[in-house]
């Protein structure tokens, strides 16, 4: 795109700049359409014509991206600080077997607790500094 508006031809270039939308919605309209308009008969069709090694394989990636999920927020977040807050988020996944929203209510309780207290530190800090920066005075009293 950057050569075509170097060199002007204003026609390619917003041709290119709907190409990709237009290439993206496809994978949504084309299923959508086939279901609503064959029904799922055509849907059963097309399920049994699909190999069982790539819906194996399409099980096995699903089964992986949790996995994958959890790795990758474990890699970006400060782990050794927030330590307690996932062990409690595992034991009660895995042991006690609370639902994933008791788990993310939970969270967010722990979640607004700690920032909260987070913040009137912040404060607390700010406001005795001021206090102490009163106590000194200042030098612009002429």
């Amino acid at each position: 795109m950057q050569t075509d508006n170097n060199e002007g031809k204003w026609k390619t270039m917003n041709m290119e700049a709907w190409i990709g939308p237009i290439l993206c919605s496809l994978q949504t309209i084309i299923p959508t359409v086939i279901v609503v308009c064959f029904g799922a008969n055509v849907v059963e069709l097309i399920l049994e014509v699909i190999p069982e090694w790539v819906t194996n394989g399409l099980s096995i990636a699903a089964g992986m991206l949790p996995v994958v999920g959890i790795g990758m927020l474990m890699r970006y977040m400060p782990v050794k600080k927030f330590l307690p807050f996932i062990l409690v988020g595992f034991v009660l996944s895995a042991y006690l077997g609370v639902p994933v929203l008791g788990i993310a209510i939970i969270g967010f309780a722990a979640a607004f607790w700690y920032f909260t207290t987070e913040i009137n530190k912040a404060d607390a800090v700010t406001m005795a500094a001021a206090e102490h920066a009163d106590e000194m005075g200042d030098d612009f009293d002429e």
